[in-house]
């Protein structure tokens, strides 16, 4: 008779450590001891123990889980030890399949505290795979409460992280549960001057970022990086606001393969928070708008904007940004000139430039105002379309839903087989991943209509109003109107004009309207 050779695995769940900051012994030393014990009434011998704390309930997540599977498949074990099936893998369905079908192929037994599970035995393999399902819901439902948990905590104002944004400190409520933030004055006063330098001097991130290692101001463990300074200013919070969901995950199926992506995009709910707000809401919206103008490129520290086209011009010929230079002889305007010292397409004058660009956006007002038509019927005809569509899926899942838990009752009622409720479940499953994939690409093309619909309404008063007041205000507001109007102008000029016209040059002007501006 071959010799047998046994493992452990051991894994920290969330639950447990929340069980051991209430004053529950140590779970891994307490799972090792069990198993210990129990290998010992069964006269096993365990020559590895796999340990890992992890929070993660996918695969992926688990390094140790994923060396105990390779292990297992290169023949190793004969058995695992371990407390009870869930520990095995609480995952999506894909990953539960994995698991059962590595035990399944390589006959190795799951043995518990309660149970042996031999996966040669057609009657104990059912049950297994039916005990990870069964994991599987219990962990789908912890997370809906604390999910639940979670919103109404946010709901109420309150702190549910465990790490304070730079500014604040953590202290708990008095007579309640639940946490909120606390005002530093001293780091308070550091967030004031970030926004003011942004919104106020149009420093850039690097540029603040700099000032602020320049004045040795203490990080509180943060880099005063770019994207540290650009997180700052987008952060809700520092205007009493509380949120969830920052760059949530967005998941699809490709070509049968699960695809997880994080949209570049700041996706997130907010709720007035219980804690005091270090800027108003007019700077935060405010610094809000400079990012939605485009504006991704804000001056260094100790200059301002004296073109009125910063950051808006290309080199028609080879793509590059066109840089201002200054003319120091008479009066003379500057020039807007490709840095390309390849490139031969000629500089322009900068003032020429601007009055120009500002004759195009007023022959576009006109041609719009006097031939486009708002497409409201065929918007209004596919957002009902499309809000129809998502009300049509949501019964589907909701009646999906239905059936899986009769399916739950049959089962318990002993009318299914465990053979017969893996089979009903995993086809409503699929069932309702699938419908819940098209509800999740309808949401984002009813959004992106929305979107769509907002913009063509806003975009003519909006275009009218600036060309009203352009010629009243600061080269540095007349660039903000200009950034939140066009997308990019593109320039040309292949004939040089020292006597003749400046305006013999070519501006190709891409509006940030979702349609052809002129029909």
């Amino acid at each position: 008779m071959n010799e047998q050779h046994y493992c452990m695995y051991l894994r920290k769940s969330r639950k447990d450590q929340e069980a051991e900051a209430h004053g529950a012994g140590e779970t891994l030393a307490n799972h090792e001891k069990e198993l210990s014990a129990l290998a010992a009434r069964m006269n096993i011998k365990v020559d590895r123990i796999y340990r890992e704390i992890v929070s993660g309930d996918t695969i992926a997540a688990r390094p140790g889980m994923q060396q105990l599977l390779q292990d297992i498949e290169n023949g190793l074990w004969d058995g695992v030890l371990v407390t009870e099936i869930e520990r095995l893998g609480r995952g999506a369905t894909i990953d539960q399949g994995i698991i059962s079908q590595v035990f399944s192929l390589s006959g190795c037994k799951i043995i518990t505290l309660n149970k042996t599970y031999d996966p040669n035995d057609e009657f104990d393999e059912e049950y297994f795979e039916y005990g990870l399902f069964q994991s599987r819901r219990e962990y789908k439902a912890i997370t809906r409460r604390q999910q639940r948990g979670t919103i109404q905590a946010l709901t109420d104002g309150k702190w549910v992280y465990n790490k304070p944004p730079y500014g604040y400190r953590i202290v708990k409520l008095q007579q309640e549960k639940g946490y909120k933030l606390e005002i530093i004055p001293d780091q308070a006063e550091i967030i004031k001057l970030i926004y003011d330098s942004y919104s106020e001097k149009r420093m850039g991130y690097g540029a603040i970022g700099e000032m602020l290692q320049n004045m040795n101001v203490d990080t509180d463990s943060r880099s005063w990086s770019a994207s540290c300074i650009q997180a700052i200013l987008k952060n809700p919070v520092y205007c009493g606001y509380v949120k969830r969901g920052q760059r949530g995950c967005k998941k699809t199926t490709v070509n049968g393969q699960l695809k997880v992506s994080r949209p570049r995009e700041q996706e997130y709910q907010t709720w007035p928070g219980l804690h005091d707000a270090i800027i108003s809401q007019e700077q935060f919206d405010k610094v809000q708008k400079m990012f939605e103008s485009h504006d991704k490129h804000p001056l260094g520290m100790h200059l301002e904007v004296k073109n009125a086209l910063a950051g808006l011009v290309y080199c028609k010929k080879c793509g590059h940004k066109l840089t201002r230079r200054p003319y120091s002889k008479g009066n003379a305007n500057a020039l807007l000139m490709c840095p390309n010292k390849h490139c031969d397409n000629i500089a322009g004058d900068q003032i020429t430039m601007t009055d120009k660009t500002i004759s195009i956006l007023k022959d576009y007002l006109a041609a719009m105002e006097s031939n486009y038509i708002p497409d409201d019927t065929t918007s209004d005809l596919r957002l009902n379309v499309l809000q129809r569509s998502n009300d049509e899926l949501l019964a589907q899942i909701k009646e999906e839903n239905a059936k899986l838990n009769r399916a739950y009752d049959l089962v318990e009622q002993n009318i299914y087989s465990p053979e017969e409720f893996l089979q009903r479940s995993t086809f409503l499953k699929n069932e309702i991943a699938s419908l819940e994939d098209r509800l999740v690409q309808n949401e984002s093309d009813l959004e992106h209509e929305r979107n769509l619909l907002s913009k063509r309404e806003n975009f003519i008063p909006k275009l009218k109003n600036a060309l009203d007041i352009f010629y009243t205000v600061s080269p540095a507001e007349q660039n903000l109107l200009l950034m939140d109007l066009i997308e990019r102008i593109d320039y040309l000029k292949e004939t040089r004009s020292r006597k003749g016209p400046k305006d013999n040059f070519e501006l190709f002007i891409q509006l940030k309207m979702p349609i052809e501006p002129v029909k």
